[in-house]
């Protein structure tokens, strides 16, 4: 085990969050595919948790699932070339998301990332900070004018405010689509393409058309008409007149440059990064929120901590990027959080010629399958793996642990971009919300974590709201 807390005697509360309990013999074949359309980590058997790699080959996949962090380390690094985005995942992803960067390959990728690179540098992110604070106090305010003890799906609160964060930091609050209808037609997308079907398990062209392809084909329309729209008019802007266009993430795509050769994206590839951080940075960052929210509500103990550590900041000014450093503990919760419920329960790839790892064939065309929520939770890397505890992520503690033992967001050279503004991002909702209220999850509620392309609580989270 690579984990430091081996040695420490820091486990405070025995009690299991929630969680499917893995099965001692998983379906197969077709019981296997329904299985994985239900609940894709309620069918990962009790004998994943405790092996390093997985094979599974039969008339329907071949497919192998790693969780050893050295094997991780070649897929994601050492032989990256070798371990394309994985077919399945991309033919879910692809019909929102196009070509930006979390779907693209080779050379396409190479450029975007090249030239969307500065968009992300620290000073940039810094000053998105009160556009963050902003729309955290924003949420704040409405839940004030709730009747005392109103409860609320602290799901939905959540995914709310990450929309309205990255409409402020993307488009400087110019698209005007209304919040709830794109919110709806994200959280369609999530649910139909999102969720693994026969035709996208069995890899049936884009053309044939499924129920949950129909389904879509209106939402995705939404988002193209919408976005466009506001491209269109902020490209116009930056043409007419430089200084005048807001100092956004909209901005810097439109006028970012590939440093080896000066080549701007084009609007296709601006459109298809800006869905990319909606559709997905708003929606990883709303369900890391929320299950942190659920954690605090279910070990009370490190809310408590958690509170006297944020007495510390003023309280007559909000939050900045400036406190973060200072706030250890609330960094703990959060990376503990997102050990327990990964954002991205699943990194898929596909092996363009044969390989080993870590002694294990893999032949050309095999899945592969690199599953955080497994891997966070696997018994040979983690003590008590399926316990809440912060302390694992201690400063003294944290580069103990396996640099590809914990993936929330990803890792090697396709490590999620955005990760500096999700961490910021959710650093100061969860500063600026836990010193000022309390959540409780209303009593006997049934929590489950539902996967898909990314970890929600099935049905929300119905919280009661208190006052701190």
């Amino acid at each position: 085990m690579s984990e430091a807390v081996l040695a420490s005697p820091f486990i405070f509360d025995h009690r299991r969050p929630a969680a499917p309990v893995p099965p001692a013999h998983p379906p197969r074949g077709f019981g296997f595919i329904r299985s994985v359309r239900n609940n894709p980590i309620a069918a990962i058997g009790v004998r994943a948790y405790e092996q390093p790699i997985l094979r599974i080959r039969n008339m329907l996949v071949d497919l192998c699932v790693v969780s050893d962090p050295v094997a991780i380390k070649r897929v994601l690094l050492d032989n990256v070339d070798n371990y394309r985005k994985g077919a399945q995942q991309q033919v879910r992803l692809k019909p929102a998301l196009g070509n930006g960067l979390l779907t693209a390959e080779g050379a396409s990728w190479r450029f975007q990332r090249r030239t969307a690179a500065p968009v992300f540098q620290h000073r940039r992110l810094v000053g998105f900070a009160g556009a963050m604070a902003a729309a955290t106090n924003d949420m704040l305010a409405r839940w004030e004018a709730l009747p005392a003890a109103s409860e609320v799906d602290v799901a939905g609160e959540m995914m709310r405010l990450t929309y309205d964060i990255i409409t402020r930091t993307v488009f400087s609050n110019e698209v005007r689509a209304d919040q709830q209808k794109m919110a709806a037609a994200i959280q369609i997308y999530f649910d139909t393409i999102g969720r693994g079907d026969i035709a996208s398990i069995l890899g049936l062209p884009d053309w044939i058309p499924t129920p949950t392809r129909r389904r879509a084909a209106p939402v995705l329309a939404f988002f193209r008409s919408e976005l466009q729209q506001a491209l269109a008019a902020r490209r116009a802007r930056i043409q007419a007149d430089r200084d005048s266009a807001p100092d956004d993430l909209l901005t810097s795509l439109l006028t970012a440059r590939d440093t080896d050769t000066g080549e701007g994206l084009s609007d296709s590839e601006v459109y298809d990064n800006v869905v990319t951080f909606i559709g997905a940075g708003h929606e990883t960052t709303a369900n890391a929120m929320a299950w942190t929210f659920y954690l605090l509500s279910e070990f009370p103990w490190a809310a408590e901590k958690l509170v006297n550590e944020l007495r510390a900041l003023p309280e007559d000014r909000d939050v900045t990027a400036a406190d973060l450093p200072n706030l250890p503990y609330a960094r703990m919760v959060l990376e503990e959080s997102m050990r327990l419920y990964p954002p991205a329960p699943f990194i898929a790839r596909q092996a363009l010629a044969a390989d080993r790892l870590s002694g294990v064939p893999v032949r050309k065309g095999t899945a592969v399958v690199i599953s955080p929520w497994l891997l966070h939770r696997h018994r040979t890397l983690w003590r008590e793996p399926e316990l809440f505890m912060p302390e694992r992520f201690a400063p003294e503690r944290r580069d103990a642990i396996a640099r590809f033992a914990y993936l929330p967001f990803g890792g090697g050279p396709r490590i999620c971009i955005g990760m500096a503004f999700a961490m910021q991002e959710a650093m100061i909702m969860l500063a600026t919300i836990a010193r000022r209220w309390r959540l409780t999850l209303r009593p006997g509620y049934d929590v489950i974590p539902q996967a898909s392309i990314t970890l929600r609580p099935r049905g929300g989270l119905p919280m009661k709201l208190e006052r701190r």
